[in-house]
């Protein structure tokens, strides 16, 4: 049909118009860049932006000149042809007709300058702004010119009109094609992500992905290097700017919050989704349209072209729908999920350097239960809260689970506006369709079932907040073990622990339960809904109209199944919101804790002036609760060397916190110089002449804390290496022959916290980090506790008071005072939290109390003036052999140093069939898997069958013979095949009986819809509680030295991450894979009905899928487990951050870590994102693929004469589908692969060597004596490892003492490691009253003997559960061991008065602390960090006071304690141990000079045996000399006598 001229030459108007107001204005902002072209080239040379700079390589690589030259030539050959057309036509006709031709021509000739322009322009994203403007302006041109095209004209002019139409379509090609900027790299040279690189149709077309899919399915593996990293939209620092650039977040929920600070996306996310569900609910209109024209054909009517048109139509809106949805679902994750995650990964991590460090509750609990995880079970308000926010653990899962689940609710927020625009465009049409009164009949069905959605959406949301309570006890208890393995396993506590964990994972299980019983009626009601509108809907319908035709049965039904896809995600998204509703609180709450806020005031002089101090809290607790140093004054001067000495838990290390700011002063204030600002101390820039930094402060923690690297990077700490000061800091902390000793030396990797260390090289490389800084200022907590005396004095000789701490104002903490005070300025004594003295070092001698002060020190210690130092010239050796290592390592290549904690490793290739089995075997077994596909199956069935029921029903009205006499008279085409062909005999029934069936078989989808998903959750819980099991059995059993070299982060990983998507997602998505595979059957089935030629076609197009699917899944597999892998360094991060957090701060270092961090985010961020480009890249082109398969059907149908309406609607309807249900099988069978990754994670821990099991079991009463026998032991930690212990032989009587001494690295903890089992000798035996304890159970074997660590290790819980974990034991005897050690005062259970403070240096009324071990309901906090290193010390010795065992080892277990308190225990375990037999591990010989026995091991052997006064006797012997050089000799030997006068006596 023409179009008149009027029409046209308005179209032609209107097209140059847009084109006008978009290019004219366009080139009269840019004119200038023409007439400056050259110098904006030398300008635009190399390219860079926000993202990176080009290199010269991708900068030549990057050439438009061809696609320049084509634009430019396709649109001056479109001018040409257009103004050829005009001319012709005006000198051939009126040219008034013309008209509309010669605006063309002015349209190219716009189109044609800004070719020109974008060939002129020298900057690369100008180029791609202005062809990415020339392509719309393009197709409209196309558009108007194809308008025209039907003009009778003539031949030529019909010619030159498509000449500009494939002008214009050539020119859209070329403009889309031109790329955005050359590859741009970071700062490392690393390759940013192209999708702000690449062209607008690789953009959206995800063809940037191409790459790196081809990689992994020629290569079969990815790896980290192969991903670039994100742009800077997409960065962490950039993202964490953008949340605090919103106010006011403190008055607004969280959630509300990142919609504000991502408001532009949310904005054009809705607005596409508008636009996505006016173009999602169009083909059912098409579909309307099809059949309507097949009906009037089947009728006889000529209908001409009209149904091919609507089928072509049809194909062009599923076209549109497919890049619509793409892009939509692309801003989804790309534009929000990611995002969000990272923003608040940043977020958290960064207040979790500013909060403030809450150890713990110091209140003391009287008459109740202390809180610990079994309580926590039972209240799940108040302080609970607190406690688990301030639980490593709990903080933890805020990354791990809660910004995840915040980020998914934000990607698929626009689920509901989506349900919005569909019900109201679904509706429209129904009304259309089947009329008011039909559509409102169903409404009616469907409200009676939105209370119902009400209350079990309310009871989901209540079941959700409290599954991840529990989910942080249970990861608390997890966390809590894995800190604490090493005394786990000492105590043989493995099924204690286990069932403590169990009990916890039992209430989450019973938790999960209801959320799934719940869950399960929320997906009831989703089916419900769209099914029983349907039923209500068209029986209403048919009742009123009396028949029911094809178009509109088919189409209403189409617009159903619409709906119900469209709702069907409600249900999940619902929940996903309640979800992400209490994780928003949950990360709310632990953003307005309480942060740490700057109390010090700016002084020259270091100072604390009236304060009261107590350790931080974040509530207001009382301070009568709370331990609290009081009326404290105190001047530390400058440049010089100041002491704090005091009784265990007299707060000595509160008071050092306060000098940090980690305290809350309650009152006072505290003075400080003021520390340089990060940003100006160019650390990468020092040198020896700017080295120290007045201000700047370093911290030595009472627990030394390092980082998972090597020995140098932990002294370095972030700074520059300077040979000289490296070397001073190595020989001052005496590291010279530790280095000598260790395989890689300096370059040895530390594992988590130093525990490849031991404790005194922990606590010398964290002094070496100090020394080596650039602080001015050093505070140091108890440096001297963890090593030997001779190394003690050399640290404080070259260390302490050398050349590189000369100048440096240094407080220390210490017990050493003899040690320590010839060489100190100022001296501070605490006393039950108040100061009984404060003044300089002078004043004590003048005053005489410094006697008094060494008196209460120890009782021998180092005379002064003697030393007898055996370091200086090894070191001096030692010193020289560095030097000559360092003059030929140009010559000899070292060999890299040994890892110890080990890659991650991650799986190759697809999923092996082992691990579904593994999955199949714990959810149920074959048979119950097979039942539940029979439900699926069956469901299918009934949908399928309901259809084609549907099809039966409306086939009868195309026949013509309405033989109803009234209303309630219907006919059923009932369907059988004879011969060749189908034959229909028709039966006349009623209406009820066909509304009666459909309501049959609707219910039916109901009920089984229904049931198949609780039969997919049953099997969820039954493998999440099996692998759960499993899992914490092997890793509580692992070989000690696996649970070592394994960060606790990547086992906290499985635990949490991994055991979510177990617990929540595999089930889920198996299911609906198998529900989306049976769909496509369903569609398959439908093509065969309409004719078995659809079949090859269903065939072939599968078969494409598959193709692209197996891309698809060869890289999205290892991305993804990349993407698993890449977590556990940043939980690994968090946790050691969260350790180290007050060293961290005291160093300065917060803005390195957090950039740190943000590198690790962005990595993560960095395969998200790949994992979802190429779910989007596979999901686009099986569209186009679905799209190609219904325009065929469509044809088909179409071009089959003899296809009926009713039979066209069956097949159309189902065809409908074949895109979405390839690509959710495709994407539901990736998820089940990419969701096996976590089962073939947790898999690979549960299927480790761990410890034997198998054992003879020793008589109940063994061992009755305690003697321990060796016999030429020969122990190695690995076999392929050299032996640490060479033969050894020694005997200990029953109820001997034996003292272990010997320098580090001699054997000492190698013979606790075989006493206990924990490495196994290649020769000789261990016999324990003569059974070999090789042949015990291990058990039997641990549980019988009794160690305490030097690393005292406490669990939450109370004083009462950390004493008799298990209720053994009597009130009184655990409040006597208590008194035992000192912790309270013997034949009292109150707190004893304090020691009256010394006038004139402190105040003498303060109210007095109340003391934590007065109750035994007292709490104590995760690692007992709510308690001194010394009171932890004395609260383990006191669990072996109790326990009573036969043979105890003893590890350094009194390092921390004063000198005072440790006579006293010494005396005290001289009588409750004296039944028992002793192993002491000593650095103090003053510790074990008095006992039955000394054995002094070195490089792994015996070197001498027997009593200490016998081994004196020996001039040339080990003992003799480390005696001598230990600088106490006198001492040592006065008690040495005494002891073997009351043995003789004896």
């Amino acid at each position: 049909m023409a179009i008149d001229v009027s029409t046209q030459a308005a179209v032609s108007t209107g097209t140059l118009a847009v084109v006008s107001l978009c290019i004219i204005p366009f080139l009269y902002r840019n004119a200038y860049v023409l007439r400056n072209r050259k110098s904006y080239k030398l300008v635009d040379s190399v390219y860079r932006d926000e993202d990176g700079v080009a290199t010269k390589e991708s900068q030549k690589r990057y050439s438009v000149r061809i696609q320049k030259y084509l634009l430019v030539l396709s649109c001056v050959a479109g001018t040409a042809l257009a103004l050829s057309d005009a001319i012709q036509i005006t000198v051939k006709r009126n040219a008034t007709e013309a008209v509309y031709l010669w605006l063309h021509v002015a349209t190219w000739m716009l189109l044609t300058i800004q070719s020109i322009y974008t060939f002129l322009e020298p900057r690369c994203t100008h180029v791609f702004s202005s062809a990415a403007r020339l392509a719309p302006l393009l197709s409209l041109v196309g558009m108007s010119v194809a308008g025209v095209v039907t003009s009778k004209r003539g031949e030529l002019s019909a010619q030159l009109s498509y000449g500009q139409i494939g002008a214009a379509v050539l020119a859209i090609i070329v403009s889309i094609n031109i790329p955005r900027r050359p590859d741009v790299y970071n700062d490392k040279e690393e390759l940013i992500d192209q999708m702000r690189t690449v062209s607008i149709y690789s953009r959206y077309s995800f063809g940037w992905a191409n790459r790196l899919l081809w990689k992994a399915a020629r290569e079969g593996r990815l790896e980290e290097t192969d991903l670039p990293k994100m742009d800077a939209r997409r960065r962490a620092t950039i993202l964490e700017e953008g949340f605090y650039k919103v106010k006011n977040l403190k008055d607004s929920s969280l959630l509300i919050h990142l919609a504000k600070a991502h408001a532009p996306t949310f904005i054009l996310q809705t607005l596409m989704t508008l636009v996505a569900s006016i173009v999602t609910f169009s083909p059912q209109f098409f579909l309307y349209k099809i059949l309507k024209v097949m009906e009037a054909r089947n009728a006889g009517v000529d209908v001409g072209y009209a149904a091919w048109l609507w089928v072509a139509a049809l194909g062009l809106n599923k076209l549109l729908d497919a890049v619509l949805l793409a892009f939509l679902y692309w801003l989804s994750f790309m534009g929000l999920n990611i995002p969000i995650r990272s923003q608040l990964s940043a977020v958290i991590f960064r207040k979790t350097l500013l909060k403030k460090d809450v150890k713990g509750s110091q209140k003391v609990e009287e008459g109740e239960q202390g809180e610990n995880l079994s309580s926590l079970l039972e209240e799940d308000e108040g302080d609970d809260d607190d406690d688990l926010k301030n639980l490593k653990q709990g903080k933890i899962n805020l990354l791990a689970i809660d910004a995840t689940r915040i980020a998914d609710l934000a990607a698929y927020s626009n689920v509901f506006a989506e349900s919005f625009f569909g019900i109201v465009i679904g509706f429209s049409g129904l009304v259309v369709i089947i009329g008011w009164k039909s559509l409102l009949a169903g409404l009616a069905v469907v409200l009676f079932i939105i209370p119902i959605n009400i209350m079990v959406s309310k009871r989901y949301a209540e079941a959700q907040d409290k599954l991840m309570k529990i989910r942080d006890q249970k990861m608390a208890a997890v966390s809590e073990a894995l800190q604490g393995i090493r005394q786990i396993k000492f105590s043989a506590l493995e099924k204690q622990w286990e069932e403590r964990i169990f009990e916890v994972r039992r209430e989450e299980l019973k938790t999960l339960r209801s959320a799934f019983i719940n869950d399960t009626l929320l997906i009831a009601c989703w089916i419900a809904n769209p099914v029983l509108l349907s039923v209500a809907a068209l029986s209403v319908y048919s009742y009123i109209n009396g028949s029911l035709l094809p178009s509109t049965a088919f189409t209403a039904l189409a617009i159903f199944n619409e709906l119900e896809f469209v709702l069907s995600v409600v249900p999940e998204v619902t929940t996903e919101l309640l979800d992400a509703v209490v994780s928003s609180k949950r990360i709310q709450d632990y953003l307005h804790s309480a942060e740490k806020v700057p109390y010090t005031k700016f002084a020259d002089e270091i100072a604390i002036r009236d304060a009261c101090i107590a350790w931080a809290a974040d509530g207001n607790e009382d301070a009568k609760d709370r331990f609290v140093l009081r009326e404290v004054n105190i001047d530390f001067p400058k440049h010089e060397l100041s002491l704090v000495s005091g009784k265990t838990g007299s707060g000595k290390s509160l008071l050092l916190a306060a000098l940090l700011g980690e305290a809350d002063l309650l009152k006072g204030h505290v003075e400080l110089p003021e520390p340089p600002n990060w940003k100006l101390r160019f650390d990468s820039k020092a040198t020896p002449a700017n080295w120290v930094l007045p201000n700047a402060i370093a911290y030595v923690a009472q627990i030394p804390w390092m980082e998972n690297a090597s020995i140098r990077d932990n002294v370095l700490f972030g700074l520059p290496y300077d040979d000289v000061r490296y070397k001073k800091t190595i020989h001052a902390c005496a590291l010279e022959q530790d280095f000598s000793m260790l395989t890689d030396g300096e370059f040895t990797e530390i594992g988590a916290n130093g525990i490849n260390l031991s404790g005194g090289q922990r606590w010398r490389v964290s002094f070496a980090r100090a020394l080596y800084s650039r602080a001015g200022i050093l505070i140091l907590d108890d440096i001297f506790s963890a090593v030997d005396a001779h190394v003690g004095r050399h640290i404080f000789e070259e260390g302490l008071c050398g050349d590189l701490a000369k100048g440096r104002t240094r407080i220390l903490v210490t017990h050493h005072m003899k040690l320590c005070l010839p060489k100190a300025k100022y001296t501070v004594i605490l006393d039950e939290g108040l100061v009984a003295h404060a003044g300089l070092v002078e004043a004590l001698k003048t005053a005489g109390k410094l006697t008094d002060i060494l008196d209460s020190d120890e009782s021998t210690d180092v005379e002064e003036g003697l030393l007898v130092d055996v370091i200086k010239p090894d070191a001096k050796r030692n010193r020289r052999q560095s030097e000559h290592r360092g003059q030929v390592a140009e010559e000899t290549a070292k060999p890299p140093p040994r890892q110890f904690v080990q890659t991650e490793e991650r799986e190759r290739g697809s999923v092996k069939r082992a691990i579904y089995w593994s999955y199949m075997k714990a959810s149920g077994g074959f048979s119950y898997w097979a039942l539940i596909a029979m439900a699926f199956g069956l469901q299918e069935c009934i949908v399928v069958g309901r259809t084609w029921f549907v099809k039966m029903w409306t086939s009868y009205y195309e026949t013509g013979q309405n033989f109803m006499p009234s209303l309630t008279q219907f006919t059923i085409q009932q369907v059988h095949k004879a011969g060749h062909g189908i034959h229909v005999a028709m039966e006349e029934k009623s209406i009820g009986y066909w509304i009666g069936m459909y309501t049959v078989i609707s219910l039916m989808i109901c009920i089984v819809g229904s049931s198949r998903y609780y039969l997919v959750f049953y099997a969820s819980l039954r493998a999440s509680n099996t692998l759960f099991q499993d899992l914490t059995k092997t890793v509580l059993r692992a070989p000690l030295r696996w649970l070592d070299t394994v960060p606790m982060g990547r086992v906290l990983n499985r635990f949490s991450k991994d055991f979510e998507t177990i617990d929540s997602r595999i089930a889920n998505d198996v299911s609906s894979m198998v529900y989306n595979s049976l769909a496509l059957v369903g569609v398959v089935a439908a093509g065969f009905f309409l004719t078995v030629y659809m079949v090859p076609l269903a065939a072939t197009m599968l078969a494409i899928s598959a193709i692209y699917a197996s891309y698809y899944l060869s890289g999205a597999r290892e991305v993804k487990r990349l993407e698993s892998n890449s977590r556990s360094p940043i939980f690994e991060f968090f946790g050691s951050t969260l350790t180290g957090v007050a060293t961290i701060r005291a160093f300065g270092k917060t803005e390195e870590y957090i950039e740190q961090m943000y590198q690790k985010i962005d990595h993560y961020s960095a395969c998200t994102f790949y994992v979802w480009l190429f779910n989007h890249w596979v999901s686009y082109r099986l569209t186009l693929l679905g799209t190609f398969f219904i325009l065929i059907v469509g044809i088909v149908v179409v071009g089959m004469p003899n296809t009926n309406a009713s039979l066209a609607g069956f097949a159309l309807s189902f065809a409908m589908g074949f895109s979405m249900n390839v690509i959710w099988f495709i994407r539901r069978y990736a998820n089940v692969e990419l969701d096996m990754n976590s089962m073939e994670r947790i898999v690979e821990y549960t299927q480790i060597e761990i410890e034997r099991q198998d054992g003879v079991v020793p008589p109940a009463h063994w061992p009755s004596q305690g003697r321990v026998e060796v016999t030429d032991l020969v122990v190695s930690y690995a076999p392929d490892l050299p032996p640490v212990l060479k033969g050894i032989s020694f005997t200990v009587e029953p109820r001997q003492r034996l003292g272990v001494v010997g320098r580090t690295g001699a054997g000492k903890s190698s013979l606790t490691l075989a006493l206990f089992q924990f490495i196994h000798a290649s020769e000789g035996k261990i016999l324990i009253d003569g059974l070999d304890t090789s042949k015990i159970t291990l058990h039997d074997l641990r549980s019988r003997m009794a160690i305490i660590p030097q690393d005292p290790v406490l669990f939450s819980g109370t004083v009462r559960s950390n004493l008799d974990a298990f209720g053994e034991h009597t009130n009184e005897k655990l409040q006597e061991a208590l008194e035992r050690v000192h912790l309270i005062p013997s034949g009292s259970n109150s707190v004893a008065s304090p020691s009256a403070t010394e006038s004139g240096t402190a105040t003498s009324q303060p109210a007095k602390n109340s003391n934590p071990f007065s109750s035994l309901n007292s709490p104590i906090s995760e690692g007992g960090l709510n308690l001194s290193q010394g009171q932890r010390q004395l609260l383990c010795l006191a669990r072996a006071i109790v326990s009573r065992p036969k043979i105890l080892v003893l590890d350094e277990a009194t390092s921390a304690v004063d000198m005072h308190t440790e006579e006293l225990i010494r005396e005290s375990m001289n009588e409750e141990f004296k039944d028992c037999t002793t192993v002491v591990i000593a650095h103090r010989l003053a510790t074990v000079v008095g006992y039955d026995r000394i054995m002094v091991l070195g490089e792994g052997k015996v070197v001498e045996f027997g009593t200490p006064w016998e081994l004196l006797q020996k001039e040339d012997g080990a003992f003799s000399a480390m005696v001598r050089e230990s600088g106490e000799e006198q001492g040592l030997r006065r008690m040495a006598r005494e002891a073997a006068r009351v043995l003789v006596e004896v």
